[in-house]
């Protein structure tokens, strides 16, 4: 294979070729844009080759036997000694509702065989989510990352092998649908409440007890700290949406004396503000959701205001801390605001937070900004660069899976009755809403990491000294600009190179055109002028393939799985009065247990496959990625730069509440779930 080439250094019978195979492509990646994501432009189809890779699947199938296991574990308890199904309190069930019971047991179990024996002859263990190092010993931690980082010979092996395989991806999913269905029947149903998985919790160790087979996260013991409710939002599922102010605002009315309350007398609001300590985090966005149901009870979501505030210098801790919380944009006696004083009110009031940053999340940041914004490079890039374009060859493996996960995202997880229906708190209508206008509200330009960091004023590490997210986060950006400015230098020797790319031109275009993609301040003035530019817009591109969607997908799993740390609705409204709740009044707020079940069962699944690793372009394929020998060196310093990424977050989380997620060893190369 020839090394890449720009399309104006080649002959005219090769810049015909080129022509060719865009035509080609052109038919083949045909952008739809009547879907429930209307207007954007999606896939209408998914190419032949751009489906799930195989491990992947059996990825996803193994955290499917384990949640699966995971009920049947809980099931269990319901036999007695004799052998005969007993209700929970040791009664005898009666004939009809033990056959019922068994029947839906025996269904769970047989499907669970049938997919453990159709997955352990192909590959035995796919990759699965690496093991979380929190609470490792000091040494373990930084002992050994650059082995960590480097793929040994049989892995390889294992999976080159399991490309070649006559994968049987239908079979596997048969199967997994058959167990869904099952567990979601009427019968499932009462196999859930008879174990203690449905209705209404009246403790939080009905949560607990949902996780049987599966660890319990460590959040579940530290959610309801307020130093873990303010950490959520620097290191939580997402980290996006604190800003720096001035003030909190008129319509958010906090008083020195309740700032005080907080943060001492030898503070105030004011100097606060004026020393640039004072964080908000607005939800206003989500005033636009309609509340649903699910199925037959009420949700609620709020679109509130949270104030945060960082101890000043020479303080033994400045960790963000929560000074107040207002649950509507508005403020009256119908939304008061409440302190960490309130007590009961309190914690209902950060729930209510809580369920509005889920929300945000799993709408905004994580389905809107990563997967529906990646979707349109991911379209674009094969439209327009013909495959021996150097920016084609660099994106491809960052595109890997991604109009895959987005087609069945489009056609299960947002349709009517999916889990994004069932478990966020609006209706499927808004919710979908919500995501587009996020995409179509998206500047290109003022999300490049360091300019987006700037905006909202968290930039600075002297005024907000510990925000593990943006920490790591700028790490990881500064290493890929290196990496993609120096493979950009092999091929574009100037400025004037760029502006002559025509295909790289159209690129552009066909990116912020209406008809193609939409996405609004992109380019430089309509054009892409200059190498530094394109450097920033490719790393903005692997960065959000990357990065990014680590930081936003794999704490569902670690963080959101417990239900009672982030609930994505409420089933109450949030309160109007600052005193006088009962303890038991947070159970009336938090989702059913079936809600719970079902929450932990997505979380775990979407932020428990991990495949393909940043930087190792050679993975899961047979030989090299990269022909072009000048690519070698620039690649193996990134992935050098990566391992010292790797040793300096290990070190760093030695000294704070560990953040993993943009460990560069779990971050894939592309969003695959």
């Amino acid at each position: 294979m020839s090394n890449p080439s720009l399309p104006q250094n080649d002959s005219p019978a090769e810049q015909q070729q080129r022509k060719s195979e865009l035509a080609r492509a052109q038919q083949t990646y045909v952008y739809n844009h009547d879907t429930r994501l209307s207007p954007l432009g999606v896939a209408q189809s998914v190419p032949n080759g751009q489906g799930f890779a195989p491990i992947l699947v059996g990825s996803a199938a193994l955290v499917i036997l384990d949640l699966v296991g995971n009920v049947v574990a809980k099931a269990s308890k319901l036999v007695g000694s004799d052998g005969s199904l007993r209700s929970p309190k040791g009664a005898p069930l009666d004939d009809a509702t033990s056959a019922r019971v068994q029947g839906v047991l025996h269904d769970l179990k047989q499907r669970h065989r049938e997919l453990t024996l159709t997955l352990t002859p192909l590959h035995g263990e796919p990759e699965r989510a690496p093991a979380p190092p929190p609470r490792a010993p000091a040494a373990a931690l930084v002992e050994g990352f650059a082995q960590k980082f480097v793929t040994t010979a049989e892995n390889r092996a294992m999976e080159s092998a399991l490309g070649a395989t006559n994968y049987p991806t239908k079979k596997v999913g048969d199967i997994i649908k058959s167990l869904l269905d099952t567990l979601l029947s009427a019968a499932g149903k009462l196999l859930l409440d008879l174990v203690g998985m449905y209705g209404q919790a009246t403790s939080v160790y009905d949560y607990v007890s949902e996780f049987q087979t599966f660890r319990l996260p460590e959040i579940a013991s530290a959610y309801q700290d307020d130093s873990i409710f303010a950490w959520m939002r620097v290191a939580g599922p997402n980290p996006l949406v604190l800003k720096r102010v001035a003030s909190p605002g008129a319509s958010f009315p906090v008083t020195d004396a309740q700032y005080r309350s907080v943060m001492g007398e030898g503070d105030s609001l004011a100097s606060a503000g004026k020393e640039g300590r004072l964080y908000l985090a607005d939800y206003e966005v989500l005033s636009q959701l309609v509340p649903g149901t699910a199925p037959d009870q009420q949700k609620y979501v709020e679109a509130p205001l949270a104030l945060f505030a960082v101890p000043a210098a020479g303080a033994p801790s400045r960790l963000l801390r929560p000074v107040a919380i207002q649950c509507a944009q508005t403020p009256g006696a119908a939304s008061p605001i409440f302190t960490p004083s309130d007590g009961v009110a309190w914690e209902v009031a950060k729930l209510h937070v809580q369920v509005a940053d889920g929300n945000f999340h799993e709408l905004i940041s994580h389905l809107g900004q990563t997967h529906l914004v990646l979707e349109a490079f991911a379209m674009a890039t094969p439209r327009q660069l013909a495959p021996e374009h150097p920016v084609n060859v660099l994106l491809t493996p960052h595109f890997q899976g991604t109009l895959a996960i987005n087609n069945a995202a489009e056609a299960d997880l947002i349709a009517p009755g999916g889990p994004v229906d069932n478990l966020l708190a609006g209706t499927i209508a808004s919710s979908t809403q919500l995501a587009v206008d996020a995409v179509l509200s998206y500047s290109v330009n003022q999300q490049f990491l360091p300019v987006a960091l700037a905006h909202r004023g968290v930039d600075d590490p002297s005024s907000l000294p510990s925000y593990p997210y943006r920490d790591d986060a700028m790490l990881l950006w500064g290493a890929i600009h290196t990496w993609v400015s120096r493979y950009l230098a092999i091929y574009y020797t100037s400025d004037a190179a760029v502006l002559g790319d025509y295909e790289l031109q159209n690129w552009i275009a066909e990116l912020s055109s209406p008809s193609g993609c939409g996405l609004k301040d992109i380019g430089e003035d309509g054009a892409i002028r200059t190498v530094a530019y394109l450097a920033d817009l490719l790393t903005h591109v692997i960065f959000t393939a990357s990065a990014q969607h680590a930081a936003v997908n794999f704490p569902q799993s670690s963080l959101m799985s417990f239900t009672p740390a982030l609930p994505l609705a409420a089933y109450a409204p949030a309160p109007s009065i600052t005193a006088g709740l009962p303890s038991s009044e947070i159970f009336q707020h938090l989702p059913p247990l079936q809600q719970a079940l079902l929450q932990l069962n997505v979380m775990m699944l979407l932020g428990g496959v991990y495949y393909s690793r940043l930087g190792d372009y050679d993975r899961n394929i047979p030989g090299t990625y990269f022909t072009d020998a000048r690519v070698r060196e620039p690649l193996e310093a990134f992935q050098r730069d990566l391992m010292e990424i790797e040793a300096t977050i290990g070190k760093r989380n030695l000294q704070r509440v560990p953040y993993v997620v943009l460990l560069p060893s779990q971050i894939p190369q592309s969003i695959n779930i």
